[in-house]
């Protein structure tokens, strides 16, 4: 009776053993090395929505990947230059098919779009409204349309060059009064 036991259990673990192998070898490696490439969170954030500000949020945050999915995600900024994030900017994007969603960036600067609110179809239109610290409001419309990744950091990353417009800005130019980087960041459970 013991060896009986003994034997179901053993072939209880290779089977088990076998499935992990086989669901291991099923991982997609590229997105798997995309996820590596990202490296620790500079933010010091676990997880949740003040983390990773400025990076490809999509690369995890996508239908089937390792965190919840979103349809569009990002960080907005002081300007193209100054990577001061930058909080209650109004994110208004509009989809081929007229949906139209606004989401508000928190503390970090971050936005998200998660696909349950609304199945987006490309290309998209945004526009951001930043408050700027004299009290006046800018509108910001995206010269061009959002053709096929949700991830605003995939084009707006690091400063102005010949492969990056840059992040995405309140401003081009930091305003007088200037925008100041935030003293304290708390989740209040934006996007």
């Amino acid at each position: 009776m013991v060896v009986r036991a003994t034997s179901w259990i053993a072939a209880g673990i290779l089977i088990g053993a076998a499935a992990f192998g086989l669901s291991a070898g099923c991982a997609n490696p590229v997105e798997s090395d995309r996820i590596l490439a990202l490296g620790p969170d500079p933010s010091g954030q676990h997880n949740g929505p003040l983390h990773r500000a400025g990076q490809p949020c999509l690369v995890c945050h996508t239908d089937g990947g390792q965190a919840r999915g979103f349809s569009v995600a990002g960080t907005v900024y002081a300007t193209q230059r100054d990577a001061i994030a930058v909080d209650q900017v109004l994110v208004t994007i509009v989809d081929a098919a007229g949906h139209k969603i606004q989401k508000q960036t928190n503390c970090a600067g971050n936005f998200y779009v998660p696909e349950q609110d609304v199945a987006l179809t490309f290309p998209l239109h945004v526009e951001i409204e930043c408050t700027l610290p004299d009290g006046t409001t800018k509108r910001s419309v995206m010269g061009t349309r959002v053709e096929r990744d949700g991830s605003c950091s995939t084009c707006h990353y690091g400063d102005p060059s010949k492969v990056s417009p840059g992040r995405v800005g309140c401003t081009i130019d930091m305003p007088n009064p200037p925008f100041e980087a935030p003293t304290s960041c708390t989740d209040r459970r934006g996007g």
